[in-house]
């Protein structure tokens, strides 16, 4: 099969304007006709699987990404502007008329319109294989659930929008953020049972959901969610896919897990139509404009992850550590892709519920895996409690500047208020944990009620 990324360009480009024009309502998108939606592009299976495409496509735009990775990097510890100034993520006095925290909210929102306008579309196709057809569904329902994974992390209870309707999408209230990860879960247990369990209908690339993506997110949501038996059994089933799946050793510029279909990757997101992705091309470069906040005492000495991950910058007399994991800069090799699913953190996720579990010997097992591919000696530690520190770490060490881990970790654990309150520069409220909900929004939808504390 050809790369529909490419061959499909003016189809899922056309797909993308579906979901990018705006109108005053909720999710700020016009739907076009039933008409052109399910008689034009779901018509065939190549118009209908560049639609899919439609959907990863919406996910690389600038703004998705640059709010992803810099707003909630600057919100939590781990990121300070190369400048020094202070912003309003670093101090953590965001307004609802913020222009990233709205932009954020509607690319999300946008993203799972299309997701919808998919599942839709191909359900109420005539001229579709059933078989094609059931696996662009699942695609559809795995990113829609991806998206909302970080939507109810970031704002809490949202509207949960489930169809293209606008007159319903336009009044939703929000639901409660149990309600949004039942739903979460749903479409990943359907996603994960409808999904190929390898890239063979994609060519070997690894830009496309499998099965495994789905259970790998999967382990992310029960561990997010205290369910740390089905948790590590998520993360169990992809670690064992070893003729897939293995970590990178051996770390290097030509060599890394963010390099275009490598062994460790799960789910990459290309850069549309390049060979670099916008993390290396602007975000975290050599000349790049964030450092890691605490990047001088986060490392144990001898840790390849700083050696091979990490530069250096000096600014005003003082030495700062800047984040540089992808190494491609306009050039056009090595190809290396948005990484949004990773193996590494399968073994993260196992080893903290495995510690949960008090299965010590197992989370041992895992952590080593991830210290000793930093060529780091093994833990012997059996506290529970020192463990699970220790897994933290780990975590701040290996996901460092990777899609908000960070400040959705501190949120997770209970570890917030605790670290943010100390950090300098921050003007802390146990309320800033959640975004605000953007006054356009609020604006153009009286049942949206704001959060705590805006």
């Amino acid at each position: 099969m050809k790369n529909n990324f490419i061959k499909h360009t003016y189809i899922f480009s056309f797909f993308l304007l579906i979901g990018l024009t705006s109108c005053d309502n909720l999710l700020e998108v016009d739907v076009p006709s039933e008409q052109l939606s399910a008689q034009t592009v779901y018509a065939s299976e190549p118009t209908a699987e560049a639609a899919v495409n439609g959907i990863y496509q919406s996910m690389v735009k600038i703004s998705y990404y640059n709010s992803l990775n810099i707003v909630l990097g600057q919100t939590s510890d781990e990121f300070i502007p190369k400048t020094l100034l202070s912003s309003v993520y670093t101090t953590n006095e965001i307004i609802d008329t913020d222009s990233s925290i709205s932009t954020m909210w509607t690319e999300f929102y946008k993203t799972i319109f299309n997701a919808n306008n998919v599942i839709e579309g191909i359900s109420g196709s005539t001229t579709l294989t059933p078989a094609k057809s059931k696996e662009w569904i699942a695609e559809a329902k795995f990113l829609r659930a991806y998206n909302y994974f970080y939507m109810t992390n970031l704002w809490g209870d949202i509207p949960l929008v489930l169809s293209t309707n606008k007159d319903i999408s336009a009044l939703a209230p929000r639901n409660t953020q149990a309600e949004v990860y039942n739903q979460i879960i749903k479409d990943l247990e359907e996603a994960s049972a409808d999904l190929p369990a390898n890239y063979d209908n994609y060519t070997a690339l690894r830009i496309r959901a499998t099965k495994w993506a789905a259970q790998a997110l999967l382990a992310r949501v029960n561990l997010y969610l205290g369910k740390w038996t089905e948790a590590s059994a998520n993360a169990t089933a992809v670690i064992n896919e070893t003729g897939t799946y293995k970590m990178i050793t051996g770390l290097s510029s030509t060599n890394s897990p963010f390099i275009a279909d490598n062994k460790e990757a799960i789910l990459q997101i290309p850069y549309f139509n390049f060979t670099y992705s916008y993390e290396g091309s602007v975000l975290f470069t050599t000349t790049g404009t964030y450092m890691l906040r605490n990047g001088n005492t986060l490392f144990e000495t001898g840790d390849d992850r700083k050696t091979k991950w990490t530069g250096t910058t000096t600014v005003s007399g003082v030495t700062y550590v800047i984040p540089i994991k992808y190494k491609n800069a306009y050039t056009a090799t090595p190809v290396e892709r948005s990484t949004i699913l990773r193996l590494a953190e399968l073994y993260l996720i196992r080893a903290e519920a495995r510690a949960k579990l008090n299965d010590i010997t197992g989370a041992q097992q895992d952590i080593n895996v991830i210290r000793n591919r930093a060529l780091l000696p093994s833990t012997a530690l059996t506290d529970p409690t020192q463990l699970l520190d220790l897994i933290s770490l780990e975590r701040q060490r290996e996901l460092f500047a990777e899609n908000g881990h960070r400040w959705l970790d501190l949120k997770r654990t209970g570890k917030i208020d605790q670290v943010l309150s100390t950090t300098a520069g921050k003007i802390w409220s146990s309320t800033d944990s959640l975004y605000p909900i953007p006054e356009s929004a609020r604006r153009s939808n009286p049942f949206l009620t704001q959060n705590q504390g805006y």
